[in-house]
């Protein structure tokens, strides 16, 4: 759901899934850029986005890449900008068998350091997947290890130029750490009221970071202020907090559909209960009988009574 933020996470939910397991953490991460995930799983592996052929190139014209918008993507762009940029011209020109010539203009075009980006920059990603994928760090570390791990790995591979290549990932991570410290406004929060007013006013100074960070559309917001409700409020208030977020960001058709799965969970939870209660006596009853009625039964003529006790009772309760 969180796709802009995904074009910054296949690198934090991108680079970063290796490290982390739930996204509780991070919120879900939601899964979400592509680079923004703290490594968790095989989405560490950076796959930036590639910028789709333009109209031109749709009607059998090829785009110059001495086009003033390119130059300037090149030279002056950063973050999830500059990378699309750098893939786009080189998907184009791999297409075309021309990447040499359009090097040798780039190179004219461009200042040192922002050519060597563009030159290396294939073989810098492969290193840092390489890296993510073999580095290890432990489950139980915290957020800010996690993070810093991934850091130091990008400033290992892309040295000055990793805040240049990942200014929108490192927004998001200062982001995640903002909510997840213990004396964050929301973790403060005691009311319902006073959650939703903290969240109104970080979704007003996120401003144009909304949409780098996957909270663009309703539902987005609504699943991201459900996971902030932090585990001390009290049980009436989140409640109230869910309902109030449910009014404000959700049609009446998704709000019957979350009625409908917490329902369904709900009983499947009451059912999980009410069977292990009754295994349980049944187990009593049968040590009982063990030590009594059944005490002169060999062990494998006991053994085969028991299971059918037990299967019976399985029997039983899934077929009432």
């Amino acid at each position: 759901m969180r796709m802009p933020l995904l074009l910054i996470s296949v690198a934090f939910i991108g680079s970063v899934f290796f490290f982390i397991t739930n996204e509780n953490e991070l919120n879900s991460v939601k899964q979400i850029i592509v680079s923004p995930a703290l490594p968790d799983s095989d989405h560490s592996r950076v796959q930036p986005n590639i910028i789709a052929e333009t109209d031109d190139q749709t009607n059998g014209k090829p785009q110059s890449h001495g086009s003033t918008e390119q130059k300037n993507r090149l030279q002056e762009a950063k973050g999830q900008a500059l990378m699309n940029a750098i893939t786009s011209f080189w998907q184009l020109c791999r297409q075309q068998h021309n990447c040499d010539e359009l090097l040798v203009q780039q190179q004219l075009i461009l200042d040192e350091n922002r050519y060597q980006l563009l030159l290396n920059f294939f073989d810098n990603q492969q290193t840092e997947q390489r890296l993510m994928g073999s580095s290890l760090i432990s489950q139980s570390s915290s957020l800010a290890d996690k993070i810093a791990h991934v850091k130091s790995i990008r400033e290992q591979v892309w040295g000055a130029d990793a805040h240049l290549l990942f200014e929108d990932q490192d927004a998001y991570y200062d982001y995640r750490l903002l909510l997840a410290d213990p004396d964050s406004r929301f973790n403060q929060a005691l009311s319902a009221d006073g959650f939703m007013n903290e969240y109104d006013a970080m979704l007003e100074e996120l401003g144009e970071e909304l949409d780098s960070f996957s909270l663009d559309s309703d539902n987005a917001k609504y699943e991201e202020a459900v996971n902030l409700i932090p585990a001390s409020m009290p049980e009436n208030e989140a409640v109230r907090i869910k309902s109030q977020l449910a009014n404000k960001y959700l049609t009446g058709n998704e709000q019957q559909a979350i009625v409908n799965r917490t329902e369904q969970v709900d009983q499947q939870q009451q059912e999980v209960a009410d069977y292990q209660q009754g295994l349980n006596a049944l187990e009593v009853e049968l040590a009982n009988e063990r030590a009594t009625s059944k005490k002169t039964m060999s062990d494998e003529d006991w053994l085969v009574y028991k299971a059918e006790r037990l299967y019976q009772y399985r029997l039983d309760f899934f077929s009432a």
